[in-house]
């Protein structure tokens, strides 16, 4: 029992010895044990240690790179079975302690969040920053499915072993978003509630961000959180690619064999081309898209025998269908609809770990 609290710290010293004492004041209000963590820079940049001392909190340098890297710090070393963070520049009010610690209790809550968008809480942020914040959590509740009205603060109190339990990638400040789908994945029913908290302007010092980075940043955490999220639209998007890919494979390898030393077999040619693209695409998907394990052979025979099909469905279709369109789009609309067919297959055939098992696991 007890809880951990933890202020990433960046030449924060002025800031910390404002806010340590207002923070053991809160903490000491509640009925359980506490520890202090400050996380500060990999090389001292400034006097928080000294700080730290003074106010009985516990200095330790991060060991992993940028804000995702500090965050990462904080939970290794947090020995409490609830986990505290908070803004270490002043703008977060160490007062809503209390009350963010009391629905956390009270709800048993997986976590609980001190919020500026939950129906009583406020921002004294830039307006720019103000209309960015609500554009960025509009657009990772829906790419998270969180309901949850503020999810890009880091005021949060978390069940300290559910969040050792999530493995964490981003460096940035995006880390905030992840903490949350991985926390979901573990516990579809996660459970969150949130604390109307004003949001203040840092006391010293200037902020550490840099806008066009920042952003820049959220957008590839976007995309790639979705694609976490849901697995088959990134096979989907590099089934595509792959086969693209292939496609320029087959068409370069043909045409450079009809050119030079095939000028009269170009049917042979052909097949060539064929079957170097089918390599490509059976291995690109195995290894990089689906990553499957073992059973090599036999996967390669349901992917050509799938391949193969999917000829013939093509063939087909633009035989029934030549004379109703021009051969262009005919050729277009067929390439679609049986990549679409494949890709199913494929999917719930060769890359399917309960029909074709493995022995390497």
């Amino acid at each position: 029992m007890g809880i951990s609290v933890v202020l990433l710290a960046y030449k924060e010293a002025e800031n910390l010895a404002f806010l340590l004492p207002k923070i053991k004041e809160m903490l000491d209000s509640l009925p359980e044990p506490y520890e202090i963590l400050v996380i500060d820079t990999k090389e001292p940049l400034d006097n928080t240690s000294e700080v730290c001392e003074k106010f009985g909190a516990r200095y330790i340098n991060q060991e992993f790179p940028g804000f995702g890297g500090a965050f990462r710090t904080g939970i290794k070393y947090a020995e409490m079975d609830k986990f505290l963070i908070l803004d270490s520049d002043g703008s977060h009010d160490p007062k809503y302690i209390p009350a963010i610690y009391k629905k956390f209790t009270e709800e048993n809550c997986d976590l609980v969040i001190g919020s500026r968008y939950t129906e009583g809480g406020e921002t004294n942020d830039a307006k720019s920053s103000i209309i960015m914040s609500h554009i960025l959590n509009t657009f990772f509740r829906i790419c998270l499915g969180i309901k949850a009205k503020d999810i890009s603060t880091d005021y949060r109190l978390y069940r300290t072993e559910q969040i050792k339990n999530v493995k964490l990638e981003n460096v940035n400040y995006d880390v905030l978003q992840e903490v949350l789908l991985r926390m979901k994945q573990n516990k579809p029913d996660l459970r969150i509630g949130e604390v109307p908290i004003s949001f203040q302007k840092r006391i010293y010092g200037e902020s550490k961000r840099r806008l066009i980075p920042f952003i820049i940043g959220y957008m590839k955490s976007l995309i790639r959180f979705t694609f976490i999220r849901y697995p088959i639209l990134r096979n989907i998007l590099l089934y595509g690619v792959f086969g693209g890919l292939a496609f320029v494979l087959d068409y370069a390898l043909s045409l450079t064999l009809t050119k030079t030393v095939m000028k009269d077999a170009p049917e042979i040619a052909s097949i060539i081309g064929n079957v170097a693209g089918f390599i490509f695409t059976f291995l690109t998907n195995t290894f990089w898209n689906f990553k499957v394990k073992g059973k090599f052979a036999l996967r390669a025979a349901s992917y050509g025998g799938i391949t193969l099909f999917g000829m013939g469905v093509s063939t087909l279709c633009i035989h029934l269908l030549k004379s109703a369109m021009p051969f262009a789009l005919l050729k277009l609309l067929v390439l679609i609809f049986v990549s679409a067919i494949q890709f199913v297959l494929n999917k719930l055939i060769t890359y399917n770990e309960k029909i074709i098992k493995s022995d390497n696991k």
